[in-house]
């Protein structure tokens, strides 16, 4: 099989997104014991057996060890742009495709072990946010990976712009890509645009060197580490609340004014593109979505119409806070899982089973770990990582099926090329349809608790998705001299009370509670795919009630794909476009049967 280099969106959303799905603003849990998390023996380094899926032909065998076996080693950029002269010397002389393959391999080499090492240092500085070392390296990658996008594109233009062009793109490359690199002078990577990267690489590095291990003063002068705080004082206490408060006061006029100036850098990203704004560069470039910036506007006005009403309806009434605490370390929380993948056949519980083997995850609880959870794919071991940072409650459980969804989509296709709103269709999809095949490790109230968590989550993540995508889309369009602090708490809070996202009372606290949402840092415009791409995991999840497997199956059907964005996936699975006239609408329906007719126990 030929191995093509592919589109350099696609390596910087690898490198970049992570197939982020991050925090959210998190209620106090009970604190589960301390975890050694699995309790497989460590492996010796030496020999893994290889794993072939039984139906996902592999090519070859797979060099995969532990990850925590994995080394560490700093790319060096200077090889890469060795290799790339190689290839255009080989151009300049006439060579054939014989010849320019293996050194288009080489570079092609060259990203999967900078795309490898990344996520490598990432992952390891998110299971320890005061480990100095991964973050250094991690905030290196991270502004050295505008270098790497402006080589990688002077790469293609040297390619697209020689007589070989259409030759390689119908043996190496993708369609379109002769037209595509046929003229350097629409080149994206310039200067200037790289140094505009690599500034917004270091205000994200301040983000989270804020954020890794924040020290609050409270009101009798004490400073005290915030997340060790959070787990030693109860919450139901004056003390946790003025911790709490305290956190917010010192550092959201900190990470404001990062924040400000994310979107001023970012905004004159989009000048310099030729964009409007950089919402649309967002949509077009980053994301590269089969939906508009408008229709996404459309698209909010429709969860206002039907989906706030019902949250409204709820919230009043305390209903929303009825699920019984649960109690979960990472083994049970490993062994549920386990259960639930037993019953969705080989390619899924052998995708599950090799991830645990080489310790390919981490769901373990610590303090010290990063506030998201993801999933991200190393390309020279061709297997994903998956990363959660556990609560020790129900909602992990959730949690930790979203991500494999994530998990199970980059093994099998081998991270295959797709946009972020496909992906959250699978993972989204794959939070509802393990709900049904749950009844042997959890016992029928825990299911009934777990069921009803996930509807009322689903009710939360519109609304509350609703207002971050919102938030975003005003202050990107905002005027520069109007960014404060103070206006975008104001907003913030404004949108969180149009929503009923906003308790009557903590008007204080939620205006600045916006801080905590990681994708406005590192994943702006990320947030609107979760409820869009929601709707065609409602749709599944509608197939399996109606009838036992019928869901899954059209769940494989679509993992194994033609597309790769998400309503050509759709469609083609003959599911409906979130955007059709009346989708909400139904999702609203689905919500009011289940949460307000008594239809959890029947479901679960």
């Amino acid at each position: 099989m030929k191995k093509k280099l592919i589109p350099l969106l696609s390596l910087l959303l690898c490198a970049a997104l992570l197939c982020g799905c991050g925090h959210k603003i998190r209620l106090p849990v009970p604190t589960p014991p301390p975890s050694a998390g699995p309790t497989e023996e460590p492996m010796a380094e030496a020999d893994p057996k290889p794993y072939v899926p039984p139906t996902a032909e592999r090519e070859g065998l797979l060099d995969v060890i532990p990850f925590d076996l994995m080394p560490y080693e700093r790319p060096d950029l200077e090889e890469l742009s060795r290799d790339i002269d190689a290839v255009g010397e080989a151009l300049d002389r006439g060579a054939d495709f014989t010849e320019l393959e293996p050194l288009l391999d080489a570079c092609s080499d060259y990203c999967d072990l900078y795309t490898t090492m990344y996520s490598i240092a990432f992952i390891r500085s998110c299971q320890d946010m005061t480990d100095e070392f991964y973050a250094d390296e991690y905030a290196r990658l991270d502004e050295e990976s505008a270098d790497l996008s402006q080589l990688m594109e002077q790469l293609y233009f040297r390619c697209g712009m020689s007589p070989m062009a259409q030759e390689l793109e119908e043996k190496y490359f993708w369609p379109g890509f002769a037209e595509e690199y046929a003229d350097d002078s629409q080149a994206f990577y310039d200067d200037e645009m790289v140094a505009l990267l690599q500034e917004e690489s270091n205000l994200i590095a301040e983000y989270r060197a804020l954020v890794a291990n924040p020290a609050v003063t409270l009101s009798d002068g004490q400073e005290v580490d915030f997340y060790s705080a959070l787990d030693e004082i109860d919450p139901a206490s004056s003390r946790y609340a003025d911790l709490v408060f305290s956190y917010y006061e010192q550092y959201n006029p900190k990470l404001g004014a990062v924040y400000i100036e994310l979107i001023k850098n970012r905004q004159l990203q989009a000048a310099h593109a030729g964009y409007a704004s950089y919402e649309e560069l967002a949509f077009d470039h980053d994301f590269q979505r089969d939906y508009s910036p408008e229709l996404a506007e459309e698209y909010l006005q429709g969860i206002k119409e039907n989906i706030v009403p019902l949250y409204r309806q709820l919230a009043p009434y305390g209903y929303l806070p009825t699920v019984e605490p649960m109690s979960l370390d990472a083994q049970r929380l490993e062994d549920i899982l386990r259960d639930g993948v037993r019953s969705m056949g080989d390619d899924v519980l052998d995708t599950y089973e090799f991830m645990v083997q080489y310790r390919l995850y981490d769901i373990t609880y610590d303090p010290l770990k990063a506030k998201m959870s993801f999933q991200t794919y190393l390309p020279s071991y061709q297997v994903p990582f998956l990363f959660m940072d556990a609560e020790g409650g129900l909602g992990d459980i959730t949690t930790f099926s979203h991500e494999f969804g994530h998990y199970l989509d980059g093994f099998l296709n081998y991270g295959a090329d797709e946009t972020v709103d496909l992906a959250e269709c699978f993972s989204q999809a794959m939070e509802l349809l393990m709900l049904t095949r749950l009844d042997g490790e959890l016992n029928q109230r825990e299911l009934e608790n777990l069921y009803e968590m996930k509807m009322l989550d689903i009710l939360e993540m519109y609304v509350g998705q609703g207002v971050y995508a919102e938030f975003e889309h005003l202050l990107y369009a905002a005027e520069p001299e109007q960014l404060t602090v103070d206006y975008v708490n104001q907003l913030f809070l404004r949108l969180s009370q149009d929503y009923g996202a906003s308790i009557p009372g903590l008007e204080a606290l939620y205006g600045m509670m916006w801080i905590d949402i990681t994708h406005f840092f590192e994943q702006p415009f990320y947030v609107i795919t979760y409820p869009v791409s929601h709707d065609i995991a409602m749709q599944l999840f509608q197939l399996e009630r109606e009838s036992d497997g019928a869901g899954f199956e059209k769940y494989m059907d679509m993992l194994f794909r033609d597309y790769s964005d998400m309503l050509d996936t759709a469609l083609n699975a003959g599911l409906e476009s979130p955007f059709d006239p009346g989708r909400l609408e139904k999702v609203a329906e689905t919500m009011r049967e289940i949460l307000l007719d008594g239809a959890i126990e029947n479901a679960a």
